[in-house]
């Protein structure tokens, strides 16, 4: 281990991994940037035979892999978020939130989100407990020169939201983004997925419960088959009859990729933004049947 005393990476992006407590944690992020690590060859193909399939389409997932400078580990392979939802997501945040600043990212895994947020606003921060795709997360905002504008933070994402944003952001976040876990590539083999029970780490209403209190423009990536009545009850449950969910079924290269769910009066009510008659406010009119090509948009 004499290297870590020699190898100096620049952690500055980095949050969550000083102190004692943390020493481990350190010496493996150090041990990853020293020994290169998760680099996608964009030629060779994957060693895991489950993975073919993602790496087929790897120009999906990021569009600049072709450059040699992307990083995935194998679960992120098939977690991160295809390019042009990314793009989509943070460019309709951004129309809805003109004068929006902070946005928070949580779960951010492979730095897919992360990385499209900072092409558009002033800083993100990132939240992972997993260090490896926070690592990756950096390498990757490295290739697509973003790192200037991305705070990654590592610990348990209750434990951060609670303290250390807080602490960080004197006013609320201007929008908090989270792509859950799902359960691995199996969620499809059920009919309707329930959100109270197959999401991770928790349940869908614990989840809102936290995040609604710290900001009131959340955005959260599901599903393609979650349970739509569990999503308007649990809005109606949390946040009054009066209040509102938008629903977006979102299309990649024709396959079905998910559903973005957004909560904030600013994602369904534009009469602040866009007076009545005005052409430009974004026309998106049925709240639970949408679908969007994202190839359309760009």
């Amino acid at each position: 281990m004499s290297w870590l005393i020699k190898f100096y990476p620049d952690l500055s992006c980095f949050e969550g991994i000083d102190g004692i407590n943390n020493t481990k944690i350190r010496h493996r992020l150090k041990k990853l940037f020293y020994n290169d690590s998760y680099r996608v060859y964009p030629y060779e193909k994957p060693q895991e035979r489950s993975l073919y399939k993602y790496w087929k389409n790897r120009r999906t997932i990021f569009k600049l892999i072709d450059e040699g400078d992307i990083f995935l580990t194998d679960e992120l392979w098939f977690s991160v978020t295809p390019e042009n939802l990314a793009q989509f997501t943070a460019s309709y945040i951004r129309h809805c939130l003109p004068h929006a600043k902070y946005v928070v990212d949580v779960f951010c895994g492979g730095g897919g989100n992360v990385i499209q947020f900072a092409r558009l606003f002033d800083k993100v921060y990132g939240v992972d407990s997993n260090i490896d795709h926070l690592y990756c997360t950096y390498k990757n905002a490295q290739c697509y020169e973003v790192t200037d504008k991305v705070n990654l933070i590592y610990g348990d994402w209750e434990a951060v939201l609670n303290k250390t944003l807080k602490n960080k952001i004197n006013q609320k976040q201007d929008c908090i983004f989270a792509s859950p876990p799902w359960g691995g590539v199996n969620y499809l083999k059920q009919d309707t997925y329930d959100l109270e029970k197959h999401l991770e780490p928790v349940s869908l209403s614990k989840l809102l419960v936290l995040l609604f209190k710290l900001c009131d423009n959340v955005v959260l990536f599901l599903p393609r088959n979650s349970n739509l009545d569990q999503l308007s009850a649990i809005t109606e449950e949390l946040l009054g009859p009066r209040e509102k969910c938008k629903v977006v079924y979102v299309k990649d290269n024709g396959y079905m990729k998910g559903i973005l769910v957004f909560w904030g009066r600013p994602f369904y009510d534009f009469s602040d933004q866009y007076p009545e008659g005005n052409d430009n406010a974004p026309k998106l009119e049925q709240e639970r049947d949408i679908n969007i090509r994202m190839e359309d948009l760009y």
